[in-house]
């Protein structure tokens, strides 16, 4: 059986550590990189000492030598903690890379998993692809997001590779993907539903002041100082509190109307600030949708519903001065919305991945694993600057999905390369850790390290 290592990562280190404890129990050896001594001290009994690196804010702090080239710049600055580090945050990247090499090597380490939010996590992700004599490969278990309870292995930071390394065939003959709401963003939808009531709402200050559950070695968490925390709590509260006053449109705004369509990105989300960076200005994005349209088209923007927070009043007075750009209300219906449209763009959203199986011209602004659908094609800034209008657009999209994946194709190739089971935390959906899930994605890693 090969060695792996876990990444901790807040509550998921829970399900994760789920998933170690029955590796070990087979015979395997696990190994954790760590973010805090929080996490180390829980993890100690279980694994031991050596078999765990800790990589908190004091051991960031050592001298260290760096190994090679991982564009730091890009890393500090769009990892939504330590950009607020300054210049300590280039020293922690730097001085991390020799100790996590030598960690990996040492112990014959063949597959890290983790994720691919925080700098460091994809900056381990690239010094793997580098580093070819470790022979270790970084893989990102993620959601395959439709259909629900299915995941597979990424093996890439952008999250648009799957990892070929094992099938897990839960393709059945003749069976085609369809649209439905992806399971997270339904139990995503009831924890912001339930996070507005008075009750959650009080916690959330309780938690504030007295910084519980608050590890400050911890690289990955924002600088506690009480007036960055209070200025950033805030500004959030404030904008949902104003977001009323946000003028809204009905659908039958745009009905019967020629229009194609923007929504906008939880932001900060790994989403589009990591796999979406150099494209994470969303009003640039917007403005520049917006430009290659003929007069008599609309370009629909619509809000995120669980998002609300994430945005001032000014963002939406300031999108809503362009020409023919509707704000839709937030609670109207997306599918209704997908079929009417000439056209989705998306940075890396869903509703890109539901256009495309609905056969609509979808745009993604960066490669990611439905890319490969044949209704889905990403494009650049280039190209919307190249482009003679939106109909040339849509021209050289019905050209391309000639050499794309059909639905049918690609639900193969997906359920090839995917397992059964939910990939969560004991927080977000409590559910990733009933027995029966636990199983299935045990089974999953077990089928991948054996």
């Amino acid at each position: 059986m090969k060695n792996i290592c876990f990444v901790t990562n807040y509550k998921k280190t829970y399900f994760f550590d789920a998933i170690g404890k029955e590796i070990i129990a087979r015979g395997g050896k696990v190994y954790w990189i760590v973010l805090n001594k929080m996490l180390y001290d829980y993890l100690l009994p279980t694994y031991g000492e050596d078999n765990l690196l800790l990589i908190n804010k004091e051991r960031g702090s050592i001298p260290n030598m760096n190994i090679g080239e991982y564009k730091l710049n890009e890393l500090a600055s769009v990892d939504r903690a330590l950009k607020y580090y300054g210049e300590w945050s280039y020293d922690f990247l730097r001085n991390i890379q020799k100790p996590i090499y030598n960690f990996i090597s040492n112990n014959k380490v063949s597959y890290v998993f983790g994720e691919t939010t925080y700098a460091h996590e994809v900056m381990m992700c690239r010094m793997f692809k580098d580093k070819k004599e470790l022979s270790c490969t970084y893989l990102h278990p993620q959601t395959i997001r439709i259909p629900g309870y299915h995941f597979t292995f990424l093996e890439d930071e952008f999250q648009s590779e799957i990892y070929k390394g094992v099938k897990f065939d839960t393709y059945k003959e003749g069976y085609v993907i369809k649209v439905q709401r992806p399971t997270e963003s339904v139990v995503n939808e009831k924890r912001v539903k339930k996070s507005m009531n008075i009750l959650s709402k009080l916690k959330r200050s309780t938690r504030f002041f007295t910084q519980k559950n608050m590890e400050n070695d911890d690289p990955s968490i924002s600088p506690t100082n009480l007036s960055g925390r209070l200025n950033k709590g805030l500004t959030e509260e404030w904008n949902r509190l104003t977001y009323p006053f946000v003028k809204t449109a009905p659908y039958s705004e745009v009905e019967n109307k020629k229009f194609v369509v923007y929504t906008l990105h939880k932001q900060p989300e790994a989403s589009v600030d990591v796999v979406g960076r150099y494209y994470d200005n969303q009003y640039t994005n917007i403005q520049n949708i917006w430009r290659i349209l003929p007069d008599d088209w609309h370009l629909v923007v619509k809000e995120h519903t669980n998002a609300i927070g994430d945005r001032s009043l000014s963002f939406f007075k300031k999108i809503k001065k362009l020409r023919n750009l509707v704000l839709l209300n937030e609670h109207v219906n997306s599918h209704k919305i997908i079929q009417d449209a000439k056209a989705i763009f998306s940075v890396s959203g869903s509703i890109a991945y539901e256009a495309a199986l609905y056969g609509k011209p979808a745009f993604l602004f960066v490669p990611i694993f439905f890319d490969k659908l044949q209704n889905c094609q990403t494009i650049s800034l280039e190209t919307l600057r190249n482009t003679n209008n939106i109909e040339d657009l849509l021209a050289n999209w019905k050209e391309d999905r000639k050499h794309k994946m059909t639905v049918e194709t690609f639900s193969k190739y997906l359920l090839t390369y995917s397992a059964k089971g939910l990939i969560s935390d004991p927080l977000t959906d409590p559910k990733c850790m009933e027995e029966e899930n636990l199983n299935l994605v045990i089974n999953a890693f077990l089928k991948l390290v054996e």
